[in-house]
């Protein structure tokens, strides 16, 4: 694998973080456009997670027929031209409707390109993969700093609209440099990561442990893209552009302590890993954010730091947790990985949006301060499944 092609590849991981998370620090702006209350917003969100399913069970037939180009060419198109028209909306049911589709082209673009990552890391012997998703990490912070910078002088349909438009180009172009690489269907094998629903359900076997894992390790993360800058906006009362920066903060986290698995899992196994860092990430987030919007109501700056800091612990408690946990799965199988990883993706799916529904329904009864506790209560429980790094 050549220099310019793993650059080239990096880059679309990069952009792909960059667009899909164009949205998450500009929801007020989205919630007030549609003028809904928080649990009808949140089935409208979570609508997304139905599209990505149905991508999900259905794309890896469509991979293994077309290829990855054809296959990033038009889930880019979708995703992109149903960014730009949802910032317009101000329709509820039209824009659940594009956004599911907008979950469904994404879940494509992602199984896509991580075939191609996957094949070319097989091939070329090198562990590119930690280094792919990182790009992706870093996408979606500098569009979040973006964001943030822009977020009290430009509306929300020139920023997202514009964001949106660069990346496609872009994209598009890197899809052009990358077309003599980019695998075709008859190339694709399941070691990519590439699953038929056939595959699935040949050797269908749920593994409750890990998917129960995963779940309480994710929606922290899922809820705060969601939910994060409106919590800052509406609760602790900052402007458009300083309500980025706890999200900001968030990612920043993650992106550090995805830095520091590596050094750590060299002194630490990973039963102790499991064990600490959800547990003090879960913990610490909740009293820290619950306490910073508290001392808020009468000193506000000093309370919205409390909060940004409660965001970046929380951050580092989820960072790595996600990818851990399937390739745990992966070791406690005898079972293909790309069939593992697309079961446990398929209930999660399911699972996320029931969560997802539940808890913005929440909000009507103990508000959102509370209701953001749940999720890091739910990953602090994450420390009891620290039995699966035996496997």
């Amino acid at each position: 694998m050549g220099r310019a092609e793993k650059q080239a590849l990096a880059a679309m991981f990069g952009l792909f973080g960059f667009g899909v998370m164009t949205l998450a620090p500009r929801m007020p702006d989205i919630k007030y456009n549609l003028g809904v209350s928080n649990g009808t917003f949140g089935i409208i969100l979570s609508s997304g997670s139905i599209g990505a399913l149905v991508s999900l069970l259905t794309m890896g037939h469509i991979v293994h027929r077309i290829g990855v180009k054809s296959v990033l060419l038009v889930s880019t198109f979708t995703m992109y031209g149903t960014l730009a028209i949802m910032v317009h909306l101000h329709n509820p049911v039209i824009y659940l409707i594009l956004n599911l589709i907008c979950g469904a082209s994404w879940s494509s673009y992602h199984i896509a390109i991580n075939a191609q990552a996957f094949h070319r890391q097989k091939d070329s012997g090198q562990t590119i993969i930690p280094f792919m998703h990182g790009f992706w990490t870093a996408g979606a912070l500098g569009s979040a700093v973006v964001a943030s910078l822009v977020a009290r002088t430009i509306p929300i349909t020139w920023h997202v609209d514009t964001l949106v438009t660069v990346d496609f180009i872009v994209t598009m172009c890197v899809i052009y440099l990358l077309r003599n690489v980019l695998l075709q269907g008859r190339e694709i094998t399941d070691s990519d990561g590439v699953v038929t629903l056939k595959d699935i359900a040949k050797s269908f076997k749920i593994d409750w442990f890990i998917s129960i894992a995963v779940l309480c390790s994710q929606t922290l993360e899922t809820m705060l893209g969601d939910w994060g800058s409106i919590f800052a906006r509406e609760e602790i009362g900052v402007n458009a552009s300083l309500a980025v920066l706890p999200y900001i903060f968030f990612m920043g986290g993650m992106i550090f302590g995805r830095i520091s698995f590596g050094p750590l899992s060299k002194r630490w196994s990973e039963q102790r890993l499991i064990r600490i860092f959800p547990l003090v990430g879960g913990l610490t987030f909740s009293i820290f954010m619950y306490t910073g919007y508290l001392v808020s109501k009468n000193h506000q700056l000093l309370g919205f730091a409390i909060v940004v800091f409660a965001f970046l612990v929380g951050g580092v408690g989820i960072s790595f947790l996600g990818p851990l946990f399937l390739a745990i799965a992966g070791r406690r199988s005898d079972r293909p990985s790309g069939v593992i990883v697309a079961e446990i993706g398929a209930l999660n799916q399911i699972l996320n949006f029931a969560v997802r529904v539940l808890l913005a329904w929440t909000i009507h009864l103990i508000g959102l301060p509370l209701m953001l506790v749940i999720p890091a209560l739910m990953l602090a429980a994450v420390t009891f499944f620290a039995a699966a790094g035996k496997a």
